[in-house]
């Protein structure tokens, strides 16, 4: 009869190592380089990323200003046109408004009665317009600013008597002033002149106010 075969395990179990205790420390380590020069380029695209963007930011940022400047620019050459524009359509009225009165004065020269000497023939401004208030910009100072204007005819001289200047009114109520003059008139005085005539004869003064035909400013 054989003998029973024995195993005796010697070993503590603090004894025992691993079958590859070698390759699990050297893998150990270069796992950990290879990460942190995983992470070193990881953190060197995004900053070079970064960087690119910060560029490019700055690049739009540089663009819009020159873009926002042109903009501006060109908002303010288009109120200048459109301001223009206006000055022009206000002008345009203002040539539909002439007034053409050299035919009638022409006329009135021929109806002036000899006994009358004239001292004044004047139109009197039209009515002026509040001024601007301040900072308000007035778009020309030569166009009319209103639909409709009227201005008033002066006639002023002196007389020997009331007679031949109650038939130069007759006469300026003939069609042929109609141009100059309305029907609507004011005697503004009519008064005894300081100037004395041929042979000391005192003279009358006399101012007559007309009121002349409206000037329209349309298209």
């Amino acid at each position: 009869m054989k003998a029973a075969n024995l195993h005796l395990n010697l070993l503590k179990d603090t004894e025992r190592l691993s079958s590859s205790p070698v390759r699990l420390r050297v893998m150990l380590p270069v796992i950990s380089l290879f990460a942190c020069i995983g992470m070193a380029l990881w953190w060197a695209i995004l900053f070079t990323q970064l960087i690119m963007v910060r560029a490019e930011s700055q690049t739009i940022d540089e663009d819009l200003k020159m873009k926002s400047k042109a903009h501006a620019q060109a908002i303010d050459q288009q109120n200048l046109v459109r301001e223009l524009r206006q000055q022009l359509e206000q002008l345009s009225y203002y040539k539909k408004g002439l007034r053409s009165v050299g035919e009638p004065l022409a006329k009135l020269a021929e109806i002036m009665p000899l006994k009358v000497q004239l001292t004044e023939l004047s139109f009197a401004p039209p009515p002026m317009d509040p001024p601007p208030k301040p900072g308000q910009k007035v778009l020309s100072p030569f166009a009319p600013m209103t639909n409709v204007e009227t201005q008033r005819l002066v006639i002023a001289g002196r007389t020997t008597k009331e007679t031949p200047v109650v038939a130069l009114m007759e006469s300026l109520d003939s069609p042929d002033f109609e141009k100059l003059i309305t029907k609507e008139k004011r005697v503004k005085s009519f008064r005894q002149d300081a100037t004395a005539g041929k042979g000391g004869q005192r003279l009358l003064a006399f101012e007559v106010e007309y009121t002349m035909p409206e000037r329209r400013f349309a298209k």
